[in-house]
Protein backbone atom coordinates (compact mmCIF):
# COMPACT_ATOMS: atom_id res chain seq x y z
CA UNK A 1 0.00 0.00 0.00
CA UNK A 2 1.27 3.63 -0.89
CA UNK A 3 1.07 5.09 2.83
CA UNK A 4 4.25 3.93 3.15
CA UNK A 5 5.69 7.91 2.68
CA UNK A 6 6.86 9.59 5.07
CA UNK A 7 8.13 12.72 6.95
CA UNK A 8 9.80 10.78 9.49
CA UNK A 9 10.90 7.98 7.50
CA UNK A 10 7.72 6.13 8.36
CA UNK A 11 7.25 2.38 8.28
CA UNK A 12 3.28 1.80 7.18
CA UNK A 13 1.38 -1.03 9.30
CA UNK A 14 -1.75 -2.15 7.95
CA UNK A 15 -3.96 -3.16 11.51
CA UNK A 16 -6.55 -5.34 9.24
CA UNK A 17 -4.31 -7.35 6.52
CA UNK A 18 -0.78 -6.44 5.17
CA UNK A 19 -1.49 -8.30 2.61
CA UNK A 20 -4.24 -6.66 1.59
CA UNK A 21 -3.99 -4.94 -2.22
CA UNK A 22 -2.45 -1.26 -1.92
CA UNK A 23 -5.08 0.99 -3.64
CA UNK A 24 -8.00 -0.60 -2.31
CA UNK A 25 -8.80 2.66 -0.52
CA UNK A 26 -6.85 4.96 -2.90
CA UNK A 27 -5.46 6.19 0.34
CA UNK A 28 -2.33 7.10 -1.65
CA UNK A 29 -3.10 10.74 -2.53
CA UNK A 30 -4.33 13.55 0.22
CA UNK A 31 -7.61 14.14 -2.11
CA UNK A 32 -11.51 14.95 -1.30
CA UNK A 33 -13.94 13.90 -3.94
CA UNK A 34 -10.67 14.10 -6.81
CA UNK A 35 -9.18 16.97 -5.33
CA UNK A 36 -5.72 16.75 -3.65
CA UNK A 37 -4.45 19.33 -1.02
CA UNK A 38 -1.61 21.03 -1.10
CA UNK A 39 -0.97 24.40 1.39
CA UNK A 40 2.39 25.94 1.89
CA UNK A 41 3.78 22.16 2.97
CA UNK A 42 2.71 19.47 0.84
CA UNK A 43 1.32 16.67 3.18
CA UNK A 44 0.50 14.44 0.63
CA UNK A 45 1.43 10.35 1.48
CA UNK A 46 3.23 9.24 -1.59
CA UNK A 47 6.52 7.80 -2.62
CA UNK A 48 8.29 11.65 -2.78
CA UNK A 49 7.37 11.78 0.90
CA UNK A 50 10.28 9.18 1.58
CA UNK A 51 13.44 11.73 0.26
CA UNK A 52 11.55 13.81 3.28
CA UNK A 53 13.84 13.29 6.94
CA UNK A 54 11.57 16.36 8.68
CA UNK A 55 8.48 16.33 9.59
CA UNK A 56 5.98 19.37 8.78
CA UNK A 57 6.26 22.38 10.54
CA UNK A 58 2.34 23.34 9.94
CA UNK A 59 -0.70 22.38 8.07
CA UNK A 60 -2.46 25.25 6.97
CA UNK A 61 -6.25 25.16 7.97
CA UNK A 62 -8.50 24.84 5.17
CA UNK A 63 -9.79 28.25 4.58
CA UNK A 64 -13.34 26.85 4.13
CA UNK A 65 -14.77 23.65 5.53
CA UNK A 66 -17.98 21.81 5.08
CA UNK A 67 -20.15 22.17 8.52
CA UNK A 68 -17.99 22.16 11.49
CA UNK A 69 -19.85 18.42 11.94
CA UNK A 70 -18.34 17.11 8.74
CA UNK A 71 -14.31 16.56 8.55
CA UNK A 72 -12.38 18.46 5.58
CA UNK A 73 -8.90 18.49 4.74
CA UNK A 74 -6.94 20.79 7.09
CA UNK A 75 -9.37 20.00 10.27
CA UNK A 76 -6.75 19.80 13.06
CA UNK A 77 -7.46 17.60 16.28
CA UNK A 78 -5.10 17.32 19.82
CA UNK A 79 -4.71 13.67 19.34
CA UNK A 80 -5.29 10.52 17.28
CA UNK A 81 -7.89 9.28 19.91
CA UNK A 82 -9.72 13.16 18.92
CA UNK A 83 -9.80 12.72 15.43
CA UNK A 84 -11.26 8.78 16.04
CA UNK A 85 -14.07 10.38 18.38
CA UNK A 86 -14.54 13.13 15.91
CA UNK A 87 -15.16 10.38 13.04
CA UNK A 88 -17.22 8.44 14.87
CA UNK A 89 -19.46 11.00 15.99
CA UNK A 90 -20.06 11.98 12.27
CA UNK A 91 -20.49 8.33 11.93
CA UNK A 92 -23.14 7.91 13.48
CA UNK A 93 -24.97 10.72 12.34
CA UNK A 94 -24.36 9.66 8.61
CA UNK A 95 -25.16 5.97 9.59
CA UNK A 96 -22.45 3.94 8.88
CA UNK A 97 -19.35 2.45 11.21
CA UNK A 98 -15.78 3.21 11.61
CA UNK A 99 -13.22 0.72 11.07
CA UNK A 100 -9.60 1.67 12.44
CA UNK A 101 -7.45 1.13 9.41
CA UNK A 102 -3.93 1.49 8.58
CA UNK A 103 -0.74 3.16 10.46
CA UNK A 104 1.52 4.89 9.93
CA UNK A 105 4.98 4.45 11.85
CA UNK A 106 8.05 6.70 12.28
CA UNK A 107 11.16 4.60 11.45
CA UNK A 108 13.02 7.10 14.05
CA UNK A 109 11.57 6.38 16.95
CA UNK A 110 8.50 4.10 16.11
CA UNK A 111 5.84 6.87 17.14
CA UNK A 112 2.45 6.70 15.15
CA UNK A 113 2.22 9.38 12.80
CA UNK A 114 -0.43 8.79 10.59
CA UNK A 115 -3.67 6.65 11.12
CA UNK A 116 -6.36 5.70 8.31
CA UNK A 117 -10.13 5.46 9.30
CA UNK A 118 -12.08 3.82 7.15
CA UNK A 119 -16.23 2.63 7.00
CA UNK A 120 -16.30 -1.27 7.78
CA UNK A 121 -17.90 -2.20 4.65
CA UNK A 122 -14.34 -1.03 3.15
CA UNK A 123 -12.61 -3.45 1.13
CA UNK A 124 -13.95 -7.40 0.26
CA UNK A 125 -13.52 -9.79 2.63
CA UNK A 126 -11.24 -13.08 1.55
CA UNK A 127 -11.79 -16.20 0.84
CA UNK A 128 -11.63 -18.91 3.31
CA UNK A 129 -9.27 -21.33 2.90
CA UNK A 130 -10.52 -24.04 4.85
CA UNK A 131 -11.63 -27.06 3.33
CA UNK A 132 -15.30 -27.20 5.10
CA UNK A 133 -16.84 -23.77 6.40
CA UNK A 134 -18.62 -24.62 9.03
CA UNK A 135 -21.27 -21.13 8.80
CA UNK A 136 -21.72 -19.31 5.80
CA UNK A 137 -21.41 -15.41 7.05
CA UNK A 138 -23.35 -12.56 5.84
CA UNK A 139 -21.80 -10.64 3.08
CA UNK A 140 -21.11 -7.29 4.35
CA UNK A 141 -17.46 -6.17 2.98
CA UNK A 142 -18.56 -4.43 -0.70
CA UNK A 143 -15.61 -2.13 -1.43
CA UNK A 144 -16.55 1.27 0.56
CA UNK A 145 -13.92 3.45 -0.26
CA UNK A 146 -15.43 6.53 2.36
CA UNK A 147 -12.47 7.02 5.36
CA UNK A 148 -10.61 9.80 7.06
CA UNK A 149 -6.68 10.04 6.76
CA UNK A 150 -5.22 12.11 9.72
CA UNK A 151 -1.13 12.67 10.08
CA UNK A 152 0.82 13.90 13.33
CA UNK A 153 2.44 17.66 12.34
CA UNK A 154 5.93 18.79 14.02
CA UNK A 155 3.08 21.06 16.48
CA UNK A 156 1.95 17.82 17.84
CA UNK A 157 -1.63 18.25 16.26
CA UNK A 158 -3.20 15.86 13.83
CA UNK A 159 -4.34 17.25 10.50
CA UNK A 160 -6.80 15.60 8.10
CA UNK A 161 -5.14 14.99 5.41
CA UNK A 162 -7.57 13.16 2.85
CA UNK A 163 -11.38 12.94 3.35
CA UNK A 164 -13.76 10.60 1.25
CA UNK A 165 -17.09 11.09 1.69
CA UNK A 166 -19.11 9.21 -0.64
CA UNK A 167 -20.15 5.61 0.55
CA UNK A 168 -20.85 2.44 -2.08
CA UNK A 169 -23.71 1.49 -0.05
CA UNK A 170 -27.13 2.66 1.94
CA UNK A 171 -25.96 4.66 5.14
CA UNK A 172 -29.10 3.90 8.65
CA UNK A 173 -28.45 7.78 9.54
CA UNK A 174 -29.03 8.77 13.45
CA UNK A 175 -28.38 4.97 14.27
CA UNK A 176 -25.87 3.56 16.48
CA UNK A 177 -23.53 1.55 16.08
CA UNK A 178 -25.71 -1.65 17.61
CA UNK A 179 -28.47 -0.56 14.62
CA UNK A 180 -26.30 -0.17 11.89
CA UNK A 181 -24.36 -3.80 12.51
CA UNK A 182 -27.87 -5.15 12.68
CA UNK A 183 -28.67 -3.39 9.85
CA UNK A 184 -25.91 -4.78 7.90
CA UNK A 185 -26.82 -8.43 8.83
CA UNK A 186 -30.70 -8.32 8.11
CA UNK A 187 -31.08 -11.88 7.49
CA UNK A 188 -29.06 -13.31 10.82
CA UNK A 189 -32.03 -12.60 13.15
CA UNK A 190 -34.22 -14.49 11.15
CA UNK A 191 -32.33 -16.99 11.20
CA UNK A 192 -32.00 -17.50 14.91
CA UNK A 193 -35.23 -16.97 15.77
CA UNK A 194 -35.49 -19.95 13.01
CA UNK A 195 -32.93 -21.97 14.94
CA UNK A 196 -34.44 -21.52 18.25
CA UNK A 197 -37.80 -22.35 16.71
CA UNK A 198 -36.30 -25.31 15.30
CA UNK A 199 -34.40 -26.02 18.81
CA UNK A 200 -37.58 -26.06 21.12
CA UNK A 201 -39.05 -28.75 18.31
CA UNK A 202 -36.31 -30.76 18.69
CA UNK A 203 -36.32 -31.01 22.25
CA UNK A 204 -40.06 -31.75 22.32
CA UNK A 205 -38.98 -34.32 20.36
CA UNK A 206 -36.12 -35.96 22.20
CA UNK A 207 -38.32 -35.93 24.92
CA UNK A 208 -41.03 -37.80 23.35
CA UNK A 209 -38.45 -40.16 22.16
CA UNK A 210 -36.77 -40.46 25.61
CA UNK A 211 -40.17 -41.33 26.88
CA UNK A 212 -40.68 -43.76 24.64
CA UNK A 213 -37.77 -45.56 25.53
CA UNK A 214 -38.64 -45.55 29.16
CA UNK A 215 -41.71 -47.11 28.22
CA UNK A 216 -39.54 -49.88 25.85
CA UNK A 217 -37.25 -50.15 29.33
CA UNK A 218 -39.90 -50.34 31.34
CA UNK A 219 -42.37 -53.34 29.31
CA UNK A 220 -38.38 -55.62 28.46
CA UNK A 221 -38.13 -55.17 32.47
CA UNK A 222 -41.43 -56.36 32.95
CA UNK A 223 -41.12 -59.37 30.61
CA UNK A 224 -37.44 -59.91 32.14
CA UNK A 225 -39.03 -60.73 35.11
CA UNK A 226 -41.83 -62.39 33.91
CA UNK A 227 -39.65 -64.48 32.03
CA UNK A 228 -37.04 -65.07 34.93
CA UNK A 229 -40.35 -66.15 37.03
CA UNK A 230 -41.28 -68.62 34.17
CA UNK A 231 -37.61 -70.16 33.97
CA UNK A 232 -37.61 -70.46 37.37
CA UNK A 233 -40.73 -72.79 37.53
CA UNK A 234 -39.54 -74.69 34.55
CA UNK A 235 -36.07 -75.21 36.73
CA UNK A 236 -37.62 -76.15 39.86
CA UNK A 237 -40.04 -78.43 37.65
CA UNK A 238 -37.19 -80.38 36.47
CA UNK A 239 -35.29 -80.62 39.52
CA UNK A 240 -38.79 -81.91 40.96
CA UNK A 241 -38.75 -84.75 38.72
CA UNK A 242 -35.15 -85.61 38.31
CA UNK A 243 -35.92 -86.24 42.28
CA UNK A 244 -38.54 -88.56 42.05
CA UNK A 245 -36.90 -90.70 39.16
CA UNK A 246 -34.02 -90.88 41.05
CA UNK A 247 -36.11 -91.74 44.53
CA UNK A 248 -38.06 -94.89 41.45
CA UNK A 249 -34.70 -96.16 41.11
CA UNK A 250 -33.70 -96.75 44.11
CA UNK A 251 -36.71 -98.66 45.38
CA UNK A 252 -36.39 -100.88 42.38
CA UNK A 253 -33.09 -101.51 42.78
CA UNK A 254 -33.69 -102.21 46.52
CA UNK A 255 -36.86 -104.57 45.45
CA UNK A 256 -34.45 -106.72 43.04
CA UNK A 257 -32.40 -107.92 45.92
Amino acid sequence: MDLAGDFNQEVMVDVENCSREADANGIGGSSIEGGEYRGVVDVKIDEDSLERDEMPEAVPAATAGPSGDEPFIGQEFDSEAAAHAFYNTYATRVGFIVRVSKLSRSRRDGSAIGRAFVCNREGFRMPDKREKIVRQRAETRVGCRAMILVRKVESGKWVVTKFVKEHTHQLTPGKGRRDCIYDQYPNEHDKIRELSQQLAIEKKRAATYKRHLELLFEHIEGHNESLAKRIQHIVENVREIETKDHQQQQQQQQSLR
